[in-house]
């Protein structure tokens, strides 16, 4: 954990919460001016803003009122208030749903669990019965204080553990809980339709213009350049099955080049892109969607926590370290071997990009771009069936919260 100041009067947005903050003042304890946050974040921040913001060092098991800090499960012998921080990516998050349930469920009875996380990735945890209470990251100081027990998932170098388990079970095994014991680590949310009227409307009015085809979402890129597609390693779908309306659902600002990639690819298209302005645009379209197809990123976590059947391609992370306990997950898999990798090479967010990619001048990992068309056409076939299912299903649902337990 990391505490960050600033050096005078700042009004600022961070990871979408609103922030005003004051310089510190030794002489009024202006405790809700520092900033405590996770050390990855930190250090992001600070290089952002380095004339702005100043790292607070102190001893914070000195500081009167500072949480006990939880490492091991045995630590927690009487309950009261655990705040849990957590910084991440959206896959991460969905990842981290059945850690709260499995949490809720050993914990003391009277416990009260406060979540804090980056308030951008709110919707994720939005009507989930295992926390008390959300929280933005950065967290004021002030706030912190007021919780018993605290862990900080940034605490301790668990860099081999984090590479090489599946991501539910190293948070499980964090707090040294028998993840092999822990039967149900799917991810589940509750989806409140009403949190995006105008997404439920656009396919309400798809759906009624459009009563006999599936709605199947393609997304092509993803948060980490290694694992984006070419689009047309998927639009291809399109002209091969007539009988799909297929959903186009890139974030607002790659909107207009998205139109211009998918305007020559016919008229089953539905693409709102323009209109996917927060992530809970992007979860009201996946939850109106029949299914998912998509490169390796959060979109198929998300369908999965919503109860759509997803179909994902992999090429540098082997799919058991992301699908291995989902109960509607396709997977697609890379079997390249170059003359610098092997798929899975294992390689998540780089700096330097994939070796073998800059050896032949690609700007896409080459394991990805070896996967044949034929390949994805045949599994597509496949998971379609699956995806109708889910249609007919649509097709009788009323529009409210979407509890998937």
């Amino acid at each position: 954990m990391r505490f960050l100041a600033v050096n005078k009067n700042v009004k600022a947005n961070i990871y979408g919460q609103d922030y005003r903050l004051k310089p510190l003042d030794p002489r009024t304890e202006n405790l809700e001016d520092i900033l405590a946050t996770d050390d990855f974040s930190a250090s992001e921040l600070f290089a952002r803003h380095r004339d702005i913001l100043r790292v607070v060092n102190f001893d914070s098991t000195k500081l009167k009122g500072f949480p006990r800090i939880i490492n091991n499960l045995s630590d927690l012998q009487r309950g009261g208030t655990i705040l849990i921080m957590r910084n991440g990516a959206i896959g991460d998050h969905v990842l981290f749903l059945p850690v709260l349930r499995t949490f809720k469920k050993l914990f003391p009875p009277d416990s009260v669990i406060w979540l804090s996380t980056q308030k951008e990735k709110h919707p994720i945890f939005y009507n989930n019965d295992n926390i008390n209470k959300l929280y933005p990251m950065p967290l004021r100081l002030d706030t912190l204080l007021k919780a018993d027990y605290l862990i900080d998932f940034s605490g301790r170098d668990d860099q081999y553990e984090f590479t090489h388990l599946h991501l539910t079970d190293y948070f499980l095994n964090y707090l040294q809980i028998d993840y092999k014991k822990i039967k149900n680590k799917n991810p589940a949310m509750k989806w409140d339709q009403s949190r995006s009227p105008i997404i439920g409307n656009l396919f309400q009015d798809v759906r009624r213009l459009n009563p006999n085809k599936p709605l199947i979402l393609l997304n092509w890129k993803a948060s980490s350049p290694l694992r984006n597609l070419p689009p047309e390693k998927l639009l291809f779908l399109v002209r091969r099955f007539q009988d799909i309306l297929f959903v186009i659902a890139q974030p607002e600002e790659f909107a207009e080049d998205t139109e211009k990639i998918v305007e020559k690819y016919g008229n089953n298209i539905f693409d709102c892109s323009s209109d996917m302005t927060s992530l809970e645009d992007y979860i009201a379209a996946i939850a109106n969607c029949d299914a998912v197809v998509s490169t390796d990123t959060a979109t198929g976590h998300l369908a999965e926590a919503l109860g759509k059947p997803s179909l994902t391609i992999f090429g540098p992370i082997s799919d058991d370290l992301r699908i291995r306990y989902y109960n509607k997950a396709y997977a697609i898999r890379a079997e390249y071997s170059g003359k610098t990798c092997r798929s899975p090479c294992g390689l998540g967010k780089s700096d330097k990009g994939c070796a073998e990619s800059h050896l032949l001048g690609s700007p896409y990992s080459p394991c990805l771009l070896s996967i044949p068309e034929e390949k994805i056409y045949q599994r597509f076939k496949e998971f379609r069936d699956d995806a109708l299912r889910n249609s007919q299903g649509n097709s009788r649902r009323k529009i409210g919260v979407m509890d998937v337990t």
